[in-house]
């Protein structure tokens, strides 16, 4: 069984040519020798400059580079995830609220070895399966990917969903609160809405003094995103990081095959699944954070009560617990990975343990307006889904269940269709935790996003 090249965020101790473990990413020996050389005919640079809402962790995570399904699990738990998540973990997306984000990534000529070989004394020690794997682990170091990432992410606090979605049809056609008129445009904003905005950034590379002054100042993040560009059109090489580097299986280097391979096959399987399940229960944590922690931006006469709303998130937390020990425990000992609901068991407790409460207090606003809750079966694509959603001004909520890396389908949902309910209100979405082509473009395509490319 052969593995794929993959694509991770950069880590200490990663050089071309040093050995590494598909579970972890962790860094190994050095173990392949061979230079390092530019892709033939594409030494320029590229810029990609993205403006897009942000609906959930996972998207948020994939612009960090932080994509299970292209770094196969090495990025969700293991190598170069701390500072990336951490950061994705902060912003504490939630569908409340809205999200709006700049990307910008940089990258150099992409250096990466032509025809790896192993080194001398990695070749004496092929011979010995077990010991080979531990000194230089199934991966290599192949490529490097010189640049930088900047994301900055702006939150907007808004009522209510549907307000949420009346705001970002406001903004819909231009770079919005991140275009030059920002000022005017924020302003404009809270005096029809009486909005909140925060804004936070995450930097790779660039300028050492991009520092953010007024969190409240959405022209903040646009100067600063201009002053990181700038950075590398003036002194590229200065400005530039290691940021992401390919990890290309040991046999492409004439190394030996692992011995373990189909083991190791189920445990990323269980990791990458761990990594979406991880992500969709911070967006409930987070949502049931935002309402205990506003409770005049909410109604809690017909919804849950606080004390609902602290038992959510100690069952919420419980799960999230067991998710990352369930992740850990298959990077640690592949043949005895077990999905979470098994592993829970195996610790004498249950999983899932948490869910959202049926009926969440309203937002203030809410109630002005009633819809019908569409038919979300009929949808074929998460895509599909919000559509229908925003056309009959609801909001969606994931939530996985069902057989993993099942193809896309809508098991149920809650309210029931045709349920009459508050314009903005969150209807609960039950689907498979799919997984999807992880050699597909890197590229997020985003509700309401917005790319620019350029080659120089």
């Amino acid at each position: 069984m052969a593995f794929r090249q993959i694509v991770v965020p950069w880590k200490e101790g990663y050089e071309i040519g040093v050995g590494a473990d598909l579970g972890s990413g962790s860094p190994k020996g050095y173990a392949v020798a061979g230079q390092a050389t530019p892709v033939k005919g594409a030494s320029a640079s590229t810029t990609r400059i993205e403006i897009q809402r942000i609906q959930d962790t996972e998207s948020l995570e994939r612009v960090l580079g932080i994509d299970v399904e292209a770094s196969y699990g090495s990025a969700a738990f293991g190598a170069g995830i701390s500072a990336r998540f951490g950061y994705a973990s902060d912003c504490k997306i939630q569908s409340s609220s809205l999200f709006m984000a700049i990307t910008i990534q940089v990258q150099l000529a992409f250096l990466s070895i032509k025809d790896p070989v192993l080194t001398d004394h990695a070749i004496q020690d092929q011979n010995n399966p077990d010991l080979f794997d531990a000194r230089y682990g199934n991966m290599f170091v192949r490529g490097k990917g010189r640049g930088g990432l900047y994301v900055g992410v702006m939150q907007i606090f808004t009522s209510s969903a549907n307000q949420a979605l009346e705001v970002a049809a406001r903004l819909s056609g231009s770079y919005g609160l991140f275009s030059g008129d920002a000022s005017f445009r924020f302003k404009e904003l809270q005096e029809k809405y009486h909005t909140e905005c925060r804004i936070s950034q995450y930097k790779e590379g660039g300028p050492t003094d991009l520092r953010i002054t007024d969190v409240t100042n959405p022209m903040q993040i646009l100067d600063n995103a201009n002053r990181f560009l700038e950075s590398f059109s003036t002194d590229p090489d200065q400005n530039a990081v290691a940021y992401y580097g390919t990890l290309a299986p040991m046999e492409i280097a004439r190394g030996p095959a692992p011995t373990n391979a189909a083991d190791i096959q189920k445990a990323q399987d269980i990791v990458v699944y761990c990594a979406k399940r991880r992500s969709a229960l911070l967006d409930d944590l987070n949502l049931v954070d935002f309402i205990r922690d506003n409770p005049a931006r909410f109604d809690y006469s017909n919804g849950a009560k606080p004390s609902d709303l602290t038992k959510a998130i100690a069952d919420l937390q419980d799960d999230f617990d067991i998710v990352a020990a369930a992740a850990s425990a298959a990077l640690n000992d592949p043949r005895g990975a077990k999905m979470p609901a098994a592993f829970a068991q195996q610790q004498g407790t249950t999983f899932p343990k948490g869910s959202i409460p049926t009926l969440l207090p309203a937002p203030v606003s809410v109630g002005t307006g009633m819809t019908s809750v569409p038919d979300f079966k009929t949808c074929r694509s998460q895509r599909e889904c919000r559509d229908l959603a925003d056309q009959y001004k609801v909001k969606v909520r994931w939530e996985l269940r069902g057989e993993p890396f099942a193809p896309f389908e809508v098991l149920d949902f809650n309210p029931p269709k045709g349920a009459p309910v508050p314009e903005g209100s969150i209807i609960t979405v039950f689907r498979p935790p799919t997984l999807a082509n992880a050699l597909a473009s890197r590229v997020v395509a985003t509700d309401g996003s917005v790319s620019q490319s350029a080659t120089y």
